[in-house]
């Protein structure tokens, strides 16, 4: 029973640490919202990137805890996500392939998004994974998440709105972080 209450105050920490930083930041900036949620060096980028490492560490625990190759692979997930979230790779690649390949080619948004798309693929095999792992309403959890992440990356490659591609994707990723923090007393 202890177990299942420090699990519930971790998650309740985490969104009341999200919410909290997402509150200040939004009262500093409260006529420019997008500066905060959107942007490689706002407020929305380093929670994303906190919310990703904190995913990837809870999964190498749950790993730990429970002898599970998958739970590392997992967390290596997450970790690159992170690094992505900080170092932008696919935001290069995306550069690399407008400026290298589609001048010889008819200009197309899919092969321009190819970076997007592809970690989006990869991002559903791991939800898949996750889907195997996870126990009782912490598959609620992930499928939420799944639909936010889809709803991010559809944003994304449709260029429809950049604030609610953001809010989307860290959403999906408090949403990931919490089903992790719960399922390691699962």
């Amino acid at each position: 029973m202890k177990a299942h209450r420090s699990t519930g105050k971790a998650v309740g920490l985490l969104c009341a640490f999200f919410v909290l930083v997402l509150f200040v930041a939004l009262a500093f900036y409260r006529y420019y919202p997008v500066l905060v949620i959107a942007g490689e060096s706002s407020v929305g980028a380093w929670m994303s990137g906190v919310l990703l490492v904190v995913s990837a560490t809870v999964a190498l625990i749950i790993g730990v805890r429970r002898d599970g190759f998958v739970w590392f692979l997992i967390a290596a997930f997450f970790f690159v996500l992170a690094l992505d979230e900080r170092f932008m790779f696919h935001e290069r690649m995306k550069e690399y392939i407008i400026f290298h390949f589609t001048h010889n080619f008819v200009r197309s948004r899919f092969v321009n998004e190819l970076p997007v798309i592809t970690a989006a693929g990869v991002g559903v095999f791991v939800s898949f994974m996750l889907w195997r792992h996870l126990h009782g309403k912490n598959r609620i959890l992930l499928l939420c998440a799944a639909v936010l992440g889809t709803a991010s990356v559809a944003f994304d490659v449709l260029a429809a709105g950049v604030l609610w591609e953001e809010c989307f994707k860290l959403l999906a990723e408090l949403i990931v972080a919490c089903a992790l923090l719960r399922e390691v007393e699962a």
